[in-house]
C-alpha cells in the first residue's frame, strides 16, 4: 500500500463520515419535528379540526339516536305490541313462563357467589392494609379470623351470669 492510497481512502472515509453526519443531523431535526406536537397540530389543522369534528358528529348522532329509540319505546302503541308479543309467547310455551332454576343452576350460583364474596373480602382487606400502610403509621398485616373457642365463650357467660 502506498502513502497516495492511504490518504486517498482517509479522504473517502472522512467524506463518509461527513455525510453521515449530515443525514443524521437531519434525521434528528425529523425527530424533533415529529414529536413536536404544537407543531404538529399548526402543520394538520385541517386533519385534526375534521377528525373532531367528526367524533363530534358521531357522539351526538349516537345520544339523538338513543334517546330517538327511548322515546319510540315509550309510546303507548309501541308498548301495547310488546305485550301482545309476551302474551303470544306465554301461550305458546307456558313451562318457561316461571320455571324454577334447575338444582346444577342453583349449586353453581352458590358457588360462584360465595367465590365473588371471598374475592371482595380479599380485595377490601388488602386495599385497607394498603392504606394503612400508605399513611406511614405503622405497618398492619390481615390476619384471619380468630375461631372462638366455644369451650371459653360458654365458661364465660356463666361468669357473667353468676355475678349478683
Amino acid at each position: 500500500m502506498t502513502w497516495d492510497s492511504v490518504h486517498e481512502l482517509g479522504n473517502e472515509v472522512a467524506h463518509v463520515r461527513d455525510e453521515l453526519d449530515v443525514l443524521l443531523g437531519e434525521l434528528d431535526r425529523r425527530r424533533h419535528d415529529a414529536l413536536d406536537v404544537p407543531l404538529q397540530l399548526r402543520r394538520h389543522a385541517t386533519g385534526v379540526g375534521l377528525t373532531v369534528l367528526a367524533f363530534t358528529l358521531v357522539a351526538a348522532a349516537s345520544v339523538w339516536l338513543t334517546m330517538r329509540r327511548r322515546q319510540r319505546r315509550a309510546r303507548l302503541g309501541a308498548r301495547l305490541g310488546r305485550l301482545s308479543q309476551a302474551i303470544t309467547r306465554m301461550t305458546d310455551r307456558p313451562e318457561r313462563v316461571a320455571a324454577e332454576p334447575t338444582i346444577p343452576a342453583k349449586i353453581a350460583t352458590a358457588a360462584a357467589n360465595a367465590a365473588v364474596a371471598m374475592l371482595v373480602k380479599k380485595l377490601l382487606e388488602q386495599g385497607v392494609a394498603r392504606l394503612a400502610n400508605a399513611r406511614g403509621d405503622h405497618t398492619v398485616t390481615v390476619m384471619p379470623p380468630v375461631q372462638p373457642d366455644i369451650h371459653q365463650a360458654g365458661r364465660g357467660l356463666q361468669r357473667f351470669a353468676d355475678t349478683p
